[in-house]
């Protein structure tokens, strides 16, 4: 079994890797959809549609593009103001590497200033369908 460590996990923004970017949270999950019927004293389920909402941390630093543009995308009330993001396990310059690229909302912009920390925003993304387009689930299994 391989291991990968959590923190070679990357976001890209386009072709840009988003620097300063700390805990990320992909809770991958389906709506659950219950069957019940008079033949049957159990609840069975069936799946439903994928939802994946994205929580991420990242360091206050309001010269960074990739900053400005999460900032942007969360203050603007334009339909088209979803920004196009890739999570990977490893940077795509690896061997192997897998992720999920997708346009989103932002949804979350949350400064924290804690006392003995630098200050970070919590920032939360959804799929966005103002954007038109299906997520992809991405890979490249080389044996390089």
């Amino acid at each position: 079994m391989g291991y990968r460590s959590g923190f070679k996990a990357k976001m890209y923004m386009g072709t840009t890797l988003v620097k300063g970017v700390l805990d990320i949270t992909l809770p991958f999950s389906r709506n659950e959809i219950q069957v019940k019927s008079r033949e049957s004293v159990w609840v069975k389920y069936l799946k439903g549609l994928i939802d994946v909402p994205i929580d991420f941390t990242i360091h206050y630093d309001p010269a960074d593009a990739s900053f400005q543009a999460l900032q942007a995308a969360f203050l603007s009330d334009a339909d088209d103001s979803y920004v196009n993001i890739e999570f990977t396990d490893n940077v795509k310059t690896a061997a192997t590497w897998r992720g999920i690229k997708a346009d989103w909302e932002v949804t979350k912009f949350e400064k924290a200033d804690p006392m003995e920390d630098v200050s970070d925003y919590n920032v939360s993304i959804r799929l966005s369908a103002a954007a038109g387009t299906e997520p992809t689930v991405t890979q490249n299994e080389s044996s390089d």
